[in-house]
């Protein structure tokens, strides 16, 4: 007797599966996406050309991408349990991976799954200190809430014996943000990275007070940092670019951002390093260009300008894509510039890929008379999956003059 189907099959563009087959973990709305049934979770995409399948796990609700990649093979489970064992086993090797590093990051913040790098798409899982923080990028998750936190916690149980906590972070399509299982009403902690303490907030913001995909990052640049004498942070958020300047001896760092929350935040964070010369540290509470043409006016000059603006910078008025921007920043950073100095800027989202940040990039700098001297990219506990160039979202160049 034939083996029954459990999970519904589904066909799939060609495309999809030769995109899949290359690597690509999404599958993005078209004229099959739109026949898939909509109240199931789990699908099997057909292969009319092999016996392969693609095991896919299905997101309805979001708008472009309907389902991303779990597995694709000739034998695939058949059932949610068999899925959530085929779960515990990737996010195992994903913790195991972590650990193998962990000592070397010098850091308590890293991921210890970076979704669809460690084949566990549309999931996200950072650790910090004793605090495990799970994000969800893929409303499928919601489904298998209990699941991923029973097994997170199992795992860290074996590999991360020190996590008392484990927070369950959603991101729903309409952007809005929400927090459950906040153990013993946890809201803040005090984390180290590089030798420097940061205040964390886990409450109703997105952004907790550090980015942890740009860890890595900033390790690569500590040459830069160790050459520079004075630093200018744009955007600076709550200061992380700007503490390390501080702790590789800059004696003038300034920081620039709209919030007047942020920069607390960073006054807050240069409190819990009395090691670091505050001294050395201004801030300035207000949009990044009239704060480049004040400094221009002043006649301020920096050794390194580091420019990481949001998807959408403001100006407090008007919201812009951040690749725009740079269409005004490039122009008054090179005002800014000392002769031997450098900037660094970068770009985070997964709609504008490297190759199109380079060549606008190279374009308006080569207009200042700048050049692209290194590409930057996540690293370390953030790999980048090969065949999947929306997931290389955060990217950075160091620029230099060229005469």
């Amino acid at each position: 007797m034939a083996k029954k189907n459990k999970l519904p099959r589904v066909d799939l563009h060609p495309v999809t599966i030769k995109l899949a087959k290359k690597g690509h973990p999404w599958v993005t709305a078209d004229s099959f996406t739109k026949e898939f049934p909509t109240d199931e979770k789990l699908l099997i995409g057909k292969n009319p050309r092999s016996d392969e399948r693609i095991f896919l796990i299905h997101d309805h609700a979001h708008k472009k991408v309907k389902a991303r990649v779990w597995e694709i093979g000739t034998e695939l489970p058949e059932s949610p349990n068999g899925f959530i064992r085929s779960f515990d086993k990737r996010l195992e090797e994903s913790f195991l991976k972590r650990k193998s590093i962990e000592n070397k990051l010098n850091r308590d913040n890293f991921y210890l799954s970076f979704a669809e790098a460690d084949g566990i798409p549309g999931l996200m899982i950072q650790k910090f200190k004793n605090v495990i923080l799970i994000q969800v990028y893929c409303d499928f998750w919601h489904h298998f809430k209990n699941d991923v936190r029973r097994i997170v916690k199992k795992q860290c149980g074996t590999h991360f014996p020190e996590v008392d906590k484990v927070i369950f972070q959603q991101r729903k399509a309409s952007d809005n943000i929400s927090f459950s299982g906040i153990d013993n009403k946890l809201t803040e902690i005090t984390i180290q990275e590089f030798g420097i303490n940061y205040h964390l907030k886990f409450d109703y913001r997105y952004d907790i007070g550090i980015y942890s995909d740009m860890s890595a990052i900033r390790k690569k640049l500590t040459n830069e940092f160790r050459e520079a004498k004075s630093v200018l942070n744009l955007f600076s958020y709550t200061g992380a670019f700007s503490l390390f300047a501080l702790s590789h001896k800059a004696s003038e760092v300034c920081s620039v951002d709209l919030s007047s929350d942020y920069i607390n935040w960073l006054e807050r964070n240069l409190e819990l390093n009395p090691q670091l010369d505050s001294a050395n540290h201004s801030s300035k509470v207000m949009p990044v260009e009239k704060a480049l043409k004040q400094l221009k006016s002043a006649g301020k000059t920096f050794d390194l300008i580091i420019c990481d603006p949001p998807s959408f910078s403001s100006d407090g008025k008007k919201s812009q894509s951040s690749l725009k921007s740079y269409e005004k920043l490039i122009p008054l950073m090179s005002e800014c510039l000392s002769e031997k100095g450098k900037i660094v800027a970068f770009l985070n989202t997964h709609t504008v890929l490297r190759k199109k940040f380079n060549e606008k990039i190279e374009a308006l700098a080569h207009k200042e008379s700048l050049k692209v001297l290194k590409q930057l990219r996540m690293d370390e506990d953030c790999k980048i999956l090969s065949g999947f160039p929306e997931g290389d979202y955060l990217k950075g160049v160091i620029l230099g003059k060229t005469k």
